[in-house]
Parts: structure tokens; sequence; C-alpha cells
């Protein structure tokens, strides 16, 4: 089996796990740290919302870019897969037999 990963696509599921798992780390962190800050439960609320959204597009920001990473490597792979297709067809055509010459050794006939 092939075990580079940009090669067999597992490279883009595992960057966006990771970047998901940091994102729902982050929330949840800040969500508790709010949730334990002094202050009135009004405007814990309203930081809560706000670094809700504040991170929630943050997180649309990283998923993009993500994909687009993504998209990145899967064209970078088709481009080298496509190069090493041309090539290894070139070298077969630089190596087919040379047809024989028509004068050939007594003994030698079929």
């Amino acid at each position: 089996m092939n075990e580079n990963p940009q090669v067999n696509g597992t490279s883009g599921s595992t960057g966006t796990s990771v970047v998901i798992g940091l994102v729902l780390g982050a929330l949840v962190g800040a969500g508790v740290a709010l949730l334990f800050a002094p202050g009135s439960g009004r405007e814990t609320r309203k930081r809560l919302a706000d670094t809700g959204r504040h991170l929630g597009g943050a997180a649309l920001d990283k998923l993009d870019q993500a994909r687009d990473t993504v998209e990145d490597l899967k064209q970078d792979a088709k481009s080298a897969l496509e190069a090493g297709r041309e090539a290894f067809e070139n070298g077969q055509k630089s190596h087919e037999p040379r047809p024989e010459s028509r004068t050939e050794p007594k003994g030698q006939r079929a």
C-alpha cells in the first residue's frame, strides 16, 4: 500500500479534523472561562454570544483555508500523476524493440 498521505487522500481529512478539534476546544474553553468570570448573567450571556460569533467566524475561515489547501494538494497530486504517466509512456516508447533486420545469420531462422 502507499503510505504517502498526500497520495492516498488522508492528509486533508486529518488536517480538517485537527482544525475542527482546535476550534471546538477554543469554544468550550471560552465558554467555561466566561461562565466562571465575575459578572451579571446578562453580561455573561452577551459575552458568550459575542465570543461564539467571533470564534464561529474564525472557524469558518479556517475551514475554508483547509478546503483550499486540500484542493491545492489534490491538483498537485493530479499533475504529478499525469507527469509520471507521461514520463513512463515516453520511457516505454524509447525502449521499444527495433524491427529485426532482414539479413539473419544462417541457422537462426525459425
